[in-house]
């Protein structure tokens, strides 16, 4: 979630780090996975459309997650906001313009 990816950034500045460090949950999520749990906290069945990926198979990356042990040892940050509540507080300005339309 963007609140914990600013956490990370505001005590990579506070520890002065340099280089690369990575901020996520450690956890990978499929699109399938994502669209169906969007559609569940909106309460709607949209199906995804797929369509040809442009880039080649022999370069393009199809799965990664983070890995934040780097910055964990530097700073302490760890992850607060895990995926069904990021989506949930997503989603959430999403539900009240469909609940103020009652």
């Amino acid at each position: 979630h963007v609140d914990d990816i600013v956490r990370g950034l505001i005590d990579a500045g506070t520890y002065g780090l340099d280089g690369v460090y990575n901020l996520g949950t450690g956890e990978a999520y499929s699109f399938n996975t994502v669209v169906d749990r969007i559609n569940d906290v909106l309460g709607t069945d949209v199906e995804p459309v797929y369509v040809e990926n442009p880039i080649p198979e022999d370069v393009y990356v199809s799965h990664t997650c983070a890995d934040c042990s780097k910055i964990r040892e530097a700073t302490g940050w760890e992850p607060q906001i895990g995926f069904e509540s990021g989506t949930r507080r997503v989603c959430s300005p999403y539900l009240a313009s469909t609940n103020s339309d009652d």
